[in-house]
């Protein structure tokens, strides 16, 4: 702090002057910080101060390091105050659907002055450009310029109707499903190849679909109405598991999973309630809960 007040102000008597100390003090730190760093930053002269090559390199990693100490000053006097202000997030249709109501419930009871406006939708939002503050998305790497971490891990699990598994022969393994109907989901590439794992061995089966569709809850539903097996996130279809409404198929194998991420643009200072909601939430999606809803073994 005192090289760069020094370089900003032209002279040691003005930069002491800023700082608030005196200008012997201001030139036995600069000598101490060209002694650690083994060179010399500045040229000194009676009329005027010139950086050294080192000194234009020392200088420009300065600045950033200033800025990063004034963000986070200011993020812990934000902390001091209550967390207040407004958000706008966007979330994946079904996952919200099921998930968000208590989560921002939870989260409003703990940070009251903090309101959320969420969009379900299944595009994939341009954050700074429509004006959202964090999005929850699935398999999507984001721009480089973006902050993203894993929130959690969605399994899916076959399912099909009772009635209909009365009409067919049982299920065992894998390749049985490539004789029979099946719901794919179009909004996947390969969505009719499903690969699965048991035993440390992968193996891939190119389903029949003769209905096709683009969202969860139709797939659900055809799968209750006796439409084939279905292949849905544990969360959509654990209750109706549970109730004997769908059967699970095939528990022994692993389909591939779909990982969660919290995705927001970087910000200095991260705005108090932004950080807040992000760490609620990655504590919320770790409880065992929420783990069990997702399909997580254990």
């Amino acid at each position: 702090m005192s090289f760069v007040n020094v370089i900003e102000h032209g002279s040691f008597t003005a930069a002491a002057g800023a700082l608030g100390v005196s200008k012997a003090l201001l030139s036995k730190q600069l000598r101490q910080l060209e002694s650690a760093l083994g060179t010399q930053l500045l040229f000194r002269s009676t009329r005027r101060l010139n950086l050294t090559p080192a000194g234009s390199l020392y200088l420009s990693h300065c600045h950033d390091w200033l800025a990063r100490v004034r963000a986070a000053s200011s993020a812990v006097a934000e902390l001091r105050a209550e967390v207040s202000g407004h958000l706008r997030i966007t979330v994946p249709t079904s996952f919200g659907g099921v998930f968000m109501a208590q989560a921002l419930l939870a989260f409003r009871e703990r940070y009251p002055l903090v309101t959320v406006d969420v969009d379900l939708s299944t595009t994939a939002r341009d954050l700074e450009a429509e004006g959202f503050d964090l999005a929850i998305r699935a398999n999507l790497a984001p721009p480089g310029h973006l902050v993203c971490r894993p929130l959690a891990e969605i399994h899916d699990w076959l399912v099909a109707s009772p009635d209909w598994l009365q009409n067919h022969a049982a299920i065992t393994q894998p390749e049985t499903l490539a004789e029979l109907p099946c719901i794919a989901n179009s909004r996947f590439s390969q969505a009719q190849d499903w690969t699965f794992s048991h035993a440390g061995e992968l193996s891939s089966v190119r389903i029949p679909s003769p209905i096709r569709c683009n969202d969860y809850y139709l797939i659900r539903n055809l799968a209750l109405n006796g439409g084939g097996i279905a292949r849905l996130p544990a969360y959509l279809v654990g209750q109706d598991v549970a109730d004997g409404r769908l059967q699970r198929l095939l528990p022994d194998y692993t389909l591939q999973g779909m990982q969660l991420y919290l995705v927001y643009p970087q910000q200095l200072p991260q705005p108090a309630r932004l950080q807040a909601l992000v760490e609620f939430l990655l504590g919320w999606f770790a409880a065992p809960e929420q783990a069990r809803l997702l399909g997580k073994k254990g």
